[in-house]
């Protein structure tokens, strides 16, 4: 199994290298006539305070990095040739703000992916392609054309990087139960990738985001509840923050009777659910423990309800019970 993901890991990025070298990034522009590469030095003559911003950085131009499967570096690497450029003092041909802005989100995407082959396959999957954000509006710091996000190294939680734009999850992040993210006890990316989707195939991989914290639940389990195996977490619970215990989109017996919901009555006008009788607790209970005698159930408090997982205690699955009791 360990060989198969390796090759096709490796078929992966073939198949990405591949889609460079027919559509790259450079490929969009009618590069001038006779224009040619005359390295980043000649551009930082003119171009100081862009020299400066890379300084020390993984795009510094000192570091000579070139375009996997090229010569092209530094600078020239996005604004291509510049000999016209400087021939004509400035004002010829140049990739800059202009063309910039021109190109559509996949064009501002295909620039850092021309290098960053590893993010090519995963962003066309991932949660912020088509979103209009491209790579520059979270990785400011590293173009200096870049958005107006503040860089993640600037916030001592890291998450509070990501709640710059997705601000409607703070509110979820402030309820009574929540995941514990503005407390910095757990993070964004430890449950979401900001460049790919989920890492698992098929229709509920997305569960796997969960399940990788929360272990117990995964199972598998001798008696399977429908409603977990076939569905995803988020039916039950809110993921970020909820005002009900355990993260759950709503409360008391309401959740289960979401899906529980062929309820009827017995010839004694007794509530039934499944077939069996849920409306006196005690005789319920007596079916499987004839000694509890008649009257009210000692589970439920005066005044009260029952709550189904008073009795369905284990309700993501079983190893010993088919209606998921606690015995």
């Amino acid at each position: 199994m360990r060989r198969l993901s390796v090759t096709l890991a490796s078929l992966l990025l073939l198949l990405a290298v591949q889609v460079f070298a027919g559509n790259s990034y450079l490929g969009r522009f009618e590069i001038a006539e006779n224009a040619t590469y005359v390295g980043s030095e000649t551009c930082l003559d003119c171009h100081e305070d862009v020299g400066e911003f890379y300084a020390n950085s993984p795009h510094a131009p000192e570091r000579g990095l070139t375009v996997p499967g090229t010569n092209i570096s530094g600078c020239e690497a996005c604004h291509g040739p510049g000999s016209r450029h400087i021939e004509e003092e400035g004002d010829g041909y140049i990739i800059g703000v202009e063309l910039f802005s021109e190109l559509d989100e996949d064009g501002k995407v295909e620039m850092c992916v021309q290098c960053h082959l590893g993010q090519r396959v995963d962003w066309m999957g991932g949660p912020h392609a088509g979103s209009g954000i491209g790579c520059a509006e979270c990785h400011a710091d590293q173009v200096h054309f870049g958005g107006d996000t503040r860089p993640a190294h600037q916030f001592s939680n890291p998450s509070e990087f990501c709640l710059q734009c997705h601000t409607e999850q703070i509110a979820d992040f402030r309820m009574p139960f929540r995941h514990r993210v503005l407390e910095g006890e757990i993070e964004c990316r430890d449950c979401h990738d900001p460049h790919a989707g989920p890492r698992e195939t098929g229709w509920n991989g997305a569960n796997d985001a969960c399940l990788n914290c929360h272990t117990e639940m995964a199972g598998p389990f001798v008696f399977e509840h429908e409603g977990v195996a076939d569905e995803d977490c988020a039916t039950c619970h809110r993921p970020h923050g909820s005002m009900h215990d355990k993260l759950l989109i709503t409360d008391g017996n309401t959740m289960c009777l979401q899906c529980h919901y062929d309820i009827q009555f017995n010839q004694d006008d007794v509530l039934a659910i499944g077939g069996f009788p849920h409306g006196d607790v005690t005789g319920l209970c007596s079916q499987c423990h004839p000694s509890i005698p008649s009257g009210p159930s000692p589970h439920v408090p005066a005044g009260g309800e029952a709550r189904c997982t008073d009795c369905h205690y284990e309700i993501h699955g079983s190893n010993v019970s088919a209606t998921f009791k606690n015995q």
